[in-house]
């Protein structure tokens, strides 16, 4: 896979070493590249330059059919799929919690713990959840907790995060949180398809046309893991700073938001829409800053240096990249619906 600049050369890789191309704003692909990496289960994800997901290609299904019959069966018996999605929520806000105690340990900071002790009561009341609203109600309020908790940990001078805003996001965090969550959910679909599951019938996330809830299920447990601990690394390392941001003049502002609109709230944001739950979703703000092109690359970088860092995979008693756990994951589903096993969710910073 070769990439050019007009006559100039930017760099190449080998088929056998890519798993994913991410395409961003205006950039072709030749059929001859499309053909060859689809013949090797390479899938390509389109992205807008802002990282709004638009669309992904792949070379589809695998031959699955039994996995994806146990899959509808299985997911349309109330009391599995309450189950399945119960254990979703108890991932992300295990994790969410061991983030925030991990820093903890050093700032003692009373926000924080009061995060903690209310995201442990969000656990503790989840048994008593009758019914998937009822989780999405635990899992947004604990999300807020998390959340606030969260900003205190920001310390790189001009970078302050309040809440989770999207559509469009208005800080460098949310920016940075909201296309964390695209480039996760496009590996999480590639895998689920790979697996042999369907990626549009999930059970926490409610069927919608063009929506892979299953993917959004999967995601959970590992948001902050792998995005909302990266985000915080950049920052704080000063990897990615305000100079990798551009706030718009209103001349300016005013042709990039009609861009922005244009582009992207018309556009069905199915890597997000309706994930977070802790998102204040009535309100619009206004698109007041922009990722420069080195901050994209900044930020790609640090995400995929993220999926390759290693760590001990207790299921397997080995050491697995998080790329690899991700995929442990989803044939774990996939067993436990073939009634091979249980599922049970990632549990990271130890």
């Amino acid at each position: 896979m070769i990439v050019h600049k007009g006559p100039t050369r930017l760099g190449e890789m080998r088929l056998d070493d890519c798993t994913q191309v991410v395409v961003m704003w205006h950039v072709q692909v030749s059929t001859q590249a499309l053909r060859a990496a689809l013949a090797r289960g390479i899938e390509f994800l389109f992205l807008t330059r802002g990282g709004r997901f638009l669309g992904r290609l792949s070379n589809g299904l695998a031959g699955h059919v039994e996995l994806r019959m146990a899959q509808f069966r299985r997911f349309g018996d109330a009391s599995i799929a309450l189950n399945l999605a119960r254990g979703y929520v108890r991932g992300k806000i295990e994790n969410q919690r061991r983030l925030l105690l991990r820093y903890q340990r050093d700032r003692q900071d009373d926000r924080i713990a009061t995060a903690l002790v209310r995201l442990r009561r969000a656990q503790e009341s989840l048994p008593g959840a009758g019914n998937p609203d009822m989780l999405r109600g635990i899992e947004g309020a604990a999300s807020r907790e998390y959340f606030a908790g969260l900003g205190r940990l920001f310390k790189a001078p001009g970078i302050v995060f309040r809440e989770r805003l999207r559509r469009p996001p208005p800080d460098p965090v949310n920016i940075l949180l909201s296309f964390g969550y695209t480039l996760l959910a496009g590996a999480l679909h590639g895998m689920a398809e790979q697996v042999g599951l369907d990626p549009y019938l999930g059970v926490l996330h409610a069927p919608e046309r063009g929506r892979p809830s299953l993917v959004l299920d999967l995601m959970e447990e590992f948001r902050p893991v792998l995005v909302d601990a990266t985000v915080l690394r950049v920052f704080n390392t000063r990897t990615i700073t305000q100079q990798d941001f551009v706030w718009p003049t209103d001349d300016q502002g005013a042709e990039l938001e009609d861009e922005w609109e244009r582009q992207e709230l018309d556009a069905t944001d199915a890597s997000d829409a309706g994930a977070d739950s802790a998102d204040a979703a009535d309100r619009q703000p206004a698109r007041r800053v922009l990722l420069t092109n080195l901050g994209v690359r900044k930020w790609i970088l640090a995400f995929e240096r993220r999926m390759e860092d290693g760590l001990e995979y207790p299921r397997l008693g080995c050491r697995l990249s998080y790329r690899q756990i991700l995929l442990e994951q989803v044939r774990l589903l996939a067993r436990h619906l073939l009634d091979e096993g249980e599922y049970a969710s990632f549990q990271a910073f130890p």
